[in-house]
């Protein structure tokens, strides 16, 4: 089985300054091929369906992108998720999962995501670097 990571469940906020410049527009998921070879990985992106935590519930997770991305040895590669009616929007609850050559000591691709707000600005909620990815079990 391929090795898995997954960022923590995070939320993507309305706005980061209550203005419309200030919603959530990109996720941002970057690459970086550490290994000698090229190597590919699955990527996908899930949001919980349900947040509500009163009444008790269980959400239901959906999975809304799955892309396999394949990188050259020592090259980059970013995948760019827009928001909208499809994706995801603000006060969603989003995780990123990764299955293929990576894990947590970094021996082949490397990951971190982020999320910009409709002026460019960077929101720090959304924030993940590779060492904050956890690897899942087989």
């Amino acid at each position: 089985m391929a090795n898995q990571i997954t960022s923590g469940p995070f939320f993507v906020p309305l706005s980061i300054d209550t203005t419309q410049s200030g919603a959530v527009k990109y996720l941002f998921i970057g690459f970086k091929n550490l290994a000698n070879n090229t190597s590919s990985i699955l990527l996908t992106v899930h949001k919980c369906s349900d947040i509500l935590l009163y009444p008790p519930n269980t959400p239901d997770e959906i999975q809304f992108y799955s892309q396999r991305v394949t990188i050259p040895a020592g090259d980059c590669a970013v995948v760019r998720i827009e928001a909208g009616p499809t994706t995801f929007s603000g006060n969603n609850m989003l995780r990123v999962a990764i299955a293929g050559d990576t894990d947590e000591d970094a021996d082949g691709i490397v990951v971190t995501l982020s999320g910009t707000t409709v002026d460019g600005r960077q929101v720090l909620s959304m924030v993940f670097k590779h060492e904050d990815f956890v690897e899942l079990d087989d």
